[in-house]
């Protein structure tokens, strides 16, 4: 399969690009050089394809990939270097902004995207064009829409660094998202600036039809966790979500269910492409197909406000129906590889963002691993057989991402294959349900609405009820589990490796499979032995609190004023992270006055 899906190798090679500026070149040098090594190498390939030489083509073309990797993220990041310099190096004491997103509910902060138009600097205003952060308190009197300006007195400050090991590195995630700036602001510090909705006209539209699908959904959807879930998985935004359905999702390992992703953009692509491939068998019906098939996928992406996840996998997907129009639909990895490649070309900073990588593993799992799988087990009863291929369907997209998920989020649900059979089941018809109760709302048939509204509702419910089955049952969540990036590297490599000896019926694949579960054991292993021996004492840089830890064996002592022993969403967020990264196994508080 592999070999008849180049861009496979062409996407690998970019993608080791676009790591090499983080980890080997000098910035400074590849500023100058890149451009000129990029026009060399592919002189280079245009030379020796001319002459033939297939070899070294081959070598050369993949050196122009990788320097265009190089030179992608190379030139991201001399942006976002140029949004960093611009406001430091001027004394400005107040900004104009334009909110350019729908507000994202916190804690105890509602947060939006937006633009910085203009700072003033010695009482003149100078325009600007900066993406920030913006967080609002939620006591403000007035809260800013999408495509309104607000004046701001005061200035941008820098994302919060890590400073304390393991910590999760919020500046960083932002920088990759092209921000680095943010702002909290209280009711007081900033004002509405009246008539200067500028949004442009596809950011508008997107923003007006997914504040109409709310309405629409909240009307016919009286019961809040029935609402809060297709919001969640609809519309992307998760602020009506309850926590305890929170809790149910993670414990049952279906927590993607409730971001829209790619996977929510497949279900919704395969639904549609089912429905619609009777217009193939028209005279240009392929055309009609495709141009059907885009404008629906298009609508949903509008639906869900267009967030950066929707837009890629919207781009995957109609990727996927142009192959298919030109018959290479049995091409599923080359189809997958050459959308990533599309997305990376224009944001190579998307190889960064977790759901990228997730979505783009869960596919490439399916498309690898569910045939193995399924063919384990061939039941001849119809519902037997449509239950195991679900099964089938869900260990291959676990299996393929459960490294990466050990990996970030150190805990792994130990009765997934019990719930997202099920889960994926309800879910396939309830975001088609959605969509249609979005259609049906426009038409005077309120028995119709009326219908598809409970309907929705049965399959949010049934959905919820399978994802709270496993918190009733002992061991479901293995939580504090660390994976570094060589553990999770052989990993992969393992998986592969069986995947190998599948596919070419050769067993001197599982012998290197085995070689590597050798290795990864003792080097586990050793890493362990260390990190139980190894002492550390470590001062914390935390906000409002004093915090210092010593770490001894698997044991964590933690010194620290009364109010921080007292405040779990500190110690989760400074702390947590690096206790897993210790082994620690039990945590001793010791509080000061």
């Amino acid at each position: 399969m592999l070999s008849r899906a180049p861009f496979v190798g062409i996407v690998l090679c970019f993608i080791a690009g676009i790591l090499l500026l983080d980890s080997v070149i000098d910035e400074r040098l590849s500023h100058f050089a890149l451009p000129g090594s990029c026009g060399l190498a592919l002189i280079a390939c245009v030379i020796f394809y001319s002459k033939n030489l297939r070899s070294a083509f081959g070598i050369s073309f993949a050196v122009f990939l990788l320097l265009i990797g190089v030179f992608a993220k190379n030139r991201f990041e001399r942006n976002n270097d140029d949004n960093l310099a611009t406001l430091s190096s001027q004394a400005y004491h107040a900004y104009e902004a334009e909110i350019t997103t729908l507000p994202e509910k916190r804690a105890k902060t509602i947060r939006f995207g937006a633009t910085v138009k203009h700072v003033q600097v010695a009482g003149k205003w100078v325009a600007k064009n900066i993406k920030a952060m913006i967080n609002i308190s939620q006591d403000a009197t007035a809260i800013p829409r999408p495509g309104d300006h607000i004046l701001v007195h005061g200035t941008l400050e820098l994302p919060q660094q890590a400073t304390n090991p393991a910590q999760f590195d919020y500046r960083g995630y932002l920088r990759n998202k092209g921000i680095v700036w943010t702002d909290y602001l209280s009711k007081t510090s900033f004002e509405i600036v009246p008539g200067k909705g500028q949004l442009s006209f596809l950011q508008s539209w997107a923003i007006h039809i997914s504040e109409w699908s709310d309405r629409v959904f909240r009307e016919n959807l009286k019961e809040d966790a029935a609402y809060g879930l297709v919001k969640a998985m609809l519309l992307g935004r998760r602020d009506d979500l309850q926590m305890e359905q929170v809790t149910d999702y993670t414990i049952s390992g279906a927590v993607h269910i409730v971001s829209v992703s790619g996977m929510h953009v497949a279900i919704i692509f395969l639904v549609i492409s089912h429905l619609m491939g009777w217009m193939k068998r028209w005279r240009f019906g392929k055309v009609f197909y495709f141009v059907t098939v885009t404008a629906l996928l298009c609508f949903y992406a509008l639906v869900t406000g267009l967030p950066p996840s929707v837009q890629r996998a919207t781009l995957m997907c109609v990727v996927f129906v142009a192959a298919e129009i030109f018959g290479r639909k049995h091409q599923a990895m080359n189809t997958l590889a050459l959308s990533a490649f599309l997305i990376l070309l224009l944001d190579p900073a998307a190889l960064y963002d977790v759901g990228f990588q997730l979505s783009y593993l869960a596919m490439a799992g399916i498309f690898l691993l569910y045939e193995p799988i399924n063919g384990i087990f061939q039941p001849e009863n119809r519902i037997l057989k449509f239950a195991w291929q679900i099964t089938a369907l869900s260990f291959a997209a676990q299996l393929a991402t459960f490294p990466l998920s050990l990996f970030y989020f150190h805990q792994f649900p130990t009765y997934f294959w019990l719930v997202n059979p099920f889960v994926i089941a309800f879910t396939n018809v309830l975001l088609p349900g959605a969509m249609l109760l979005l259609i049906v709302s426009l038409l005077p048939v309120f028995w119709l609405q009326w219908l598809v509204s409970k309907v929705v509702w049965m399959c949010a419910y049934l959905t919820d009820l399978s994802a709270s089955i496993p918190k009733v049952l002992s061991g479901n969540l293995i939580e504090n589990l660390h994976l570094d990036e060589v553990e999770v590297l052989c990993l992969y490599a393992v998986l592969f490796s069986i995947w190998l000896a599948f596919y070419f019926r050769n067993i001197k694949y599982l012998r290197s499979g085995s070689v590597l579960v050798l290795f990864m054991t003792c080097y586990s292993l050793s890493k362990s032995i260390q990190t139980h021996f190894s002492e550390q004492i470590v001062v914390h840089d935390i906000p409002k609190h004093s915090v210092v830890s010593v770490k001894q064996d698997d044991l964590l002592y933690i010194v620290c004023d009364k109010s921080f022993r007292g405040d779990q969403d500190a110690y989760n967020f400074y702390i947590k992270n690096y206790a897993i990264e210790q082994e620690v196994t039990r945590t001793v508080f010791v509080t000061t006055h």
